[in-house]
């Protein structure tokens, strides 16, 4: 059997799905705090719904992942940098179905207003309001947003140093439309 080359159309599309939702989301998210109160109660419906959509991609991602297999680490790679690669992904996996569960816990006690996810999801219906608890979701949402920032940072770089320094296969076999040269790998 022939080594897989490059990811598959679904595994390529639900990368970049999430990745341009989690980067909308890391981006805008942190600033909600400073909104006035009815602006944020609007703005936190798309933010809840895009959460609750990344879950869902996440949960059909993950077991998608665990059962195709995928091409292997670049030739460029050293043992320290294939495991290191291996730390991330994972990390990514855990930590974009954490974000999620976190902002959904967050909402379900939250006592300053309703969070409704794509008008339908009640999520502040799901539980009494109690705002310790919500305080402590909002709390871990937080932290996990600055994690996964750094994950996604730390992504970049390896992305960028694979394809400019290293001119390997790494960037070129997730890309949508990404050649796979034959000569590298």
């Amino acid at each position: 059997m022939a080594e897989i080359q490059k990811y598959g159309a679904t595994a390529k599309w639900l990368h970049w799905l999430v990745a341009f939702i989690v980067i909308l989301m890391l981006i805008f998210g942190p600033g909600l705090e400073d909104l006035p109160l009815s602006e944020r109660e609007q703005i936190i419906m798309v933010h809840s719904g895009l959460g609750t959509l990344v879950l869902i991609l996440m949960l059909i991602r993950w077991p998608w992942r665990l059962t195709h297999d995928v091409p292997g680490p670049a030739d460029t790679m050293g043992v320290w940098q294939t495991r290191l690669s291996k730390i991330m992904h994972w990390s990514f996996y855990v930590l974009l179905v954490l974000q999620p569960i976190f902002g959904i816990l967050q909402a379900m006690y939250i006592t300053e207003y309703e969070v409704v996810a794509f008008g339908q999801i009640a999520y502040s219906s799901m539980a009494v309001d109690n705002e310790q608890v919500a305080k402590i979701f909002h709390i871990a949402h937080g932290v996990n947003g600055k994690l996964l920032t750094v994950l996604v940072l730390g992504h970049f770089a390896a992305t960028f140093y694979h394809h400019l320094w290293q001119k390997d296969n790494v960037l070129r076999r997730m890309l949508p439309f990404g050649k796979v040269s034959a000569d590298l790998r």
